[in-house]
C-alpha cells in the first residue's frame, strides 16, 4: 500500500505541533522556580574571623544599619532551587539547615533549624535583587543569620 503524497509531512507536522504545545505548557512549570543564593553570616565586634570573606562593602552597610556588630563575614553560600509551590532544604553548615516554601506571590515561608531543631519560622517578602534575612542572637554578643536573594527575576512571578 502506498502512502499518499504529502502523508508524512502532514504526519511530521501534526507531531512537531504537538511537541510545540507540550513544551510551551511545560515551560511556565519551569520557569516558576525560584533560582536562590544563601549565605550564612557570622557577625561580630571581633576580628578573629577574618579567616572568612568578609561580606561586601553596600551589604555591611545595610546589615549595620539594621544591627549592632561592625564585622560580618561570610561562612557559606549555597545555591538552589525551590520549586513551584514546593520547598527545598538546603544545609548552610553541619548545624544550619534553611527550608524555603514558596508561597503565592513574592512571598517565601523560611524555617531555620539549628543542631536538628526549630529555630525560627518566617514568612517574608522576597523582592528580587534584594536580601532577606533571618537569623538570631548566639553566645559570647556574636550573632548568625542567613541571608537569601533570589536571582532571576524572570522565575514567572
Amino acid at each position: 500500500m502506498k502512502t499518499p503524497p504529502g502523508a508524512c509531512s502532514r504526519r511530521v507536522s501534526r507531531v512537531a505541533a504537538g511537541l510545540v504545545l507540550v513544551l510551551c505548557g511545560a515551560l511556565p512549570l519551569l520557569a516558576a522556580q525560584l533560582r536562590l543564593e544563601l549565605k550564612l553570616i557570622w557577625a561580630t565586634d571581633d576580628e578573629k574571623y577574618a579567616k572568612h570573606e568578609r561580606v561586601d562593602p553596600a551589604t555591611t552597610e545595610k546589615l549595620r544599619k539594621i544591627f549592632k556588630w561592625k564585622h560580618y563575614f561570610v561562612i557559606n553560600t549555597v545555591r538552589g532551587v525551590v520549586p513551584n509551590r514546593g520547598t527545598n532544604s538546603f544545609k548552610m553548615s553541619d548545624k544550619c539547615t534553611i527550608e524555603i516554601a514558596e508561597q503565592p506571590g513574592t512571598r517565601i515561608e523560611v524555617k531555620l533549624i539549628g543542631e536538628g531543631k526549630p529555630v525560627v519560622k518566617a514568612t517574608k517578602d522576597l523582592a528580587s535583587g534584594e536580601w532577606v534575612t533571618i537569623g538570631g542572637d548566639d553566645k559570647d554578643g556574636t550573632g548568625w543569620f542567613v541571608l537569601i536573594k533570589q536571582l532571576d527575576d524572570k522565575a514567572g512571578r
